[in-house]
């Protein structure tokens, strides 16, 4: 099966998963799954909360916070295996719906990152004020979720953060999968290191497009060009990549003061994993805070390479790479729990 077909298959997977109601956590004897809600911005967000029934103060949760697209506090069947092995493993796990995903209210299109931040503090909020008043709390996000992570450096309450196939600068991201889509057409070789330049101009002139607004973006002739994708039709989605194409991680993570792991997987179609991991390393304020690990056989979102029919159907632990998981629960488990309370 190829990286494309996986990721095909994973995609197929989510609008299933996504048919799907009333998925909870399988031990449910151990735990206690609740659907809540809490307010962020102008928006009422639908949120779940699993929580291990021998969960302590010391004990910490973990808040799941979403890659692109329409997502709700599931991922469309994506969380559900990680919430599982994370209350397994006495985790608190916290998620939610994205504005106007399910029963919540607003619209994730019209989001800047700043504003799906101010959903992280809102959601510690929500913690704090109703049972949890001293639980370690961290961030566990997912792809863009890097950018959204880099604009919560500062927050006290942040005491860890794991991210999964997190990417550095938009725009560089941008020329990359531009890069890959291309050798997938077989429009250019993988080893021809002179398109690089022609690829960085016409992203640059896309980049002034976008700037201008939607009609300049729309009327111009540069999409006929043999290495341009179709242009964004829809005009919401365009006004949201337009307000967020300059998201960076460079200086939110010069502020980070809190533990860090970096996952990526070693086929990972969507991001640079090698520009990642460079710009992590340089710009993360406390470097010894932050740890970096590429997991073998592993797609972006740390899923096996080649998967089961079945996985189109839902999603199980033995669907992750051997390590993923096991490699993210001992990183909490070094970093996360409130170790000075374990002792009292």
């Amino acid at each position: 099966m190829s990286r494309w077909s996986t990721a095909t298959l994973i995609t197929c997977a989510c609008m299933v998963l996504g048919l799907l109601s009333g998925c909870h956590n399988s031990n449910q004897e151990q735990v206690e799954d609740r659907v809540i809600a809490f307010n962020a911005n102008t928006n009422t967000l639908e949120a779940r909360l699993v929580t291990p029934k021998k969960h302590q103060s010391q004990d910490a949760i973990v808040l799941l916070v979403h890659g692109d697209g329409a997502m709700d506090h599931s991922a469309q069947g994506y969380f559900e295996p990680i919430i599982t092995t994370l209350t397994n493993k006495g985790y608190a796990t916290m998620s939610w719906s994205k504005p106007g995903i399910g029963n919540s209210s607003g619209d994730w299109l019209a989001q800047t990152m700043p504003q799906r931040a101010e959903e992280v503090r809102s959601a510690i909020r929500y913690l704090r004020q109703n049972g949890y008043p001293n639980n370690p709390i961290g961030v566990l996000g997912f792809s863009q979720a890097s950018w959204v992570l880099a604009e919560l450096s500062n927050e006290p309450e942040i005491k860890f953060a794991a991210l999964v196939g997190g990417a550095a600068n938009w725009r560089e991201q941008s020329q990359y999968t531009m890069w890959l889509r291309l050798i997938e057409e077989q429009k250019i070789h993988a080893d021809d290191d002179g398109i690089w330049q022609e690829i960085a101009q016409l992203n640059e002139l896309e980049y002034q497009l976008i700037k201008a607004g939607f009609d300049d973006y729309q009327g111009s002739d540069l999409h006929l060009h043999p290495f341009m994708a179709k242009p964004i039709q829809d005009e919401a989605r365009f006004n949201f990549v337009r307000a967020n194409i300059d998201s960076d991680v460079s200086r939110g993570f010069a502020h980070i003061h809190f533990p860090m792991l970096a996952l990526f997987g070693d086929s990972d179609i969507r991001v640079d994993v090698q520009h990642s991991q460079q710009v992590f390393a340089s710009t993360v304020g406390a470097a010894d805070t932050l740890e970096q690990k590429v997991i073998s056989n592993a797609s972006h979102s740390l899923l096996k390479t080649d998967l089961p029919m079945r996985a189109a159907l839902y999603l199980t632990a033995d669907d992750f790479a051997p390590g993923a998981l096991d490699t993210l629960v001992h990183w909490l488990d070094t970093h996360a729990n409130d170790k000075t309370a374990q002792r009292l």
